[in-house]
């Protein structure tokens, strides 16, 4: 299944809930992180259930810093947008038509630093990705001297870029 830039927009800002083990939406959870820190939250849509989502954050066991949130159309297994801390990527040599002008300086580029991919018509599944320091998204990097304070808040405003409007909190995490 291919989709347009567009319904790749309109997914990620479709308003979501993330679902209980019964599949109820859940106006708020507690998430208790152990490292390394691994989660997965199926999410559904009151006002579009013709989707479902699947949003995944995944810490690694051998570098404290490299996290990575991903987020994707459940059904299709579309992925949607993925923001990678202290991690590596290089982008495709070509720009087609499909391909958003912001993306245009990074063509074949290879990325050392946080970045933030996102879906782009035509190309395999996150394919395209910007430094995230050149995007709108406000943690540019996990801030080793406060790490705790640091990832809830890239989880919580993770949370809010993909519009998930159950409320989130976060146990300190245990090591």
């Amino acid at each position: 299944m291919n989709i347009t830039n567009e319904q790749a927009d309109y997914l990620l800002r479709l308003p979501k809930k993330i679902t209980g083990k019964k599949g109820d939406l859940l106006p708020q959870i507690t998430i208790s992180p152990k490292f390394p820190f691994s989660e997965r939250f199926e999410l559904l849509s009151e006002k579009d259930d013709e989707f479902s989502f699947l949003w995944q954050i995944k810490q690694s066991s051998k570098n404290t810093l490299q996290i990575s949130l991903h987020f994707q159309e459940d059904d299709s297994k579309i992925g949607l947008m993925r923001i990678d801390y202290s991690g590596g990527h290089t982008n495709p040599q070509t720009i087609t038509e499909n391909v958003p002008e912001r993306f245009h300086p990074y063509v074949g580029k290879q990325l050392m630093q946080s970045h933030i991919h996102y879906y782009v018509q035509g190309f395999p599944m996150l394919a395209w990705a910007i430094p995230l320091s050149d995007d709108e998204f406000e943690i540019k990097e996990i801030c080793e001297n406060d790490f705790y304070a640091t990832l809830v808040d890239v989880i919580k405003t993770f949370a809010k870029t993909i519009n998930i409007e159950t409320e989130i909190k976060v146990e300190a995490l245990i090591f």
